[in-house]
């Protein structure tokens, strides 16, 4: 395990991931833990001073086997590829339960703990809580809720514990392809955000404009200003 300061964040390595945390460490504050594709937690920080949310530590997690840790379980034939996916989610969760957080909270205080997450990480966050008790809410940007198998898994199971509050969002151009796989997803994620409101937990979804790719850390940072708001 490797530490050392990059101007007042702290850095380290876990598994081969590198955990980067951005915040105040001498005081109780919540937490949020960011899976990021593109190593764009910086930015995702910056986004939310810009927005002047309050007080909080964000802990990004990069250099992801992506489509491997965050995909519950193997699909064959991804999309617009040949290869599989293999499905280690599990695995990845158990390094971050055991590993990774217990790691990162003997440097800081923390008051509440949040998993944040776009794309397949989005998918990634709600699925853990059908896993863990662990987080206090969940923030997915545009979930990849068009996987094969996932919403009959949420129909069909119990969280472990139902966080106090879940945040969705999706661009209005996603839903709108070619593809039947992806076609699905908005309305999948609006039956997703009904679904977790009857069951008393405080959830919204919200409808940016753009396809999937268009300002993801802005994305991010309006489901972590909601969350702790």
């Amino acid at each position: 395990m490797l530490f050392f300061f990059l101007s007042l964040h702290l850095v380290f390595e876990i598994d081969g991931k590198k955990i980067t945390l951005f915040g105040a460490l001498d005081k109780p504050l919540p937490i949020v833990y960011l899976h990021t594709f593109r190593h764009e937690g910086e930015r995702v920080w910056q986004q939310c001073h810009r927005m002047g949310i309050r007080q909080f530590i964000l802990v990004e997690i990069s250099g992801l086997n992506w489509d491997e840790d965050m995909s519950p379980w193997a699909m064959d034939g991804k999309p617009f590829h040949e290869e599989s996916i293999i499905g280690r989610a599990g695995r990845w969760l158990d390094v971050l339960l055991t590993e990774v957080i217990p790691q990162v909270e003997t440097q800081v205080q923390v008051s509440r703990r949040y998993l944040a997450g776009y794309s397949l990480a989005g998918l990634f966050a709600l699925w853990s809580i059908y896993h863990t008790d662990c987080f206090d809410g969940i923030v997915s940007g545009s979930g990849s809720f068009w996987y094969p198998g996932f919403m009959d898994y949420i129909r069909f199971h119990q969280p472990v514990r139902f966080p106090d509050a879940i945040y969705f969002s999706l661009g209005d151009q996603e839903s709108k392809t070619q593809k039947v796989l992806y076609s699905k997803v908005e309305d999948n994620t609006r039956w997703l955000c009904e679904y977790y409101q009857k069951q008393n937990v405080k959830t919204v979804f919200q409808l940016n404009n753009g396809n999937h790719y268009m300002q993801s850390d802005w994305r991010i940072a309006k489901g972590i200003q909601w969350i702790l708001g």
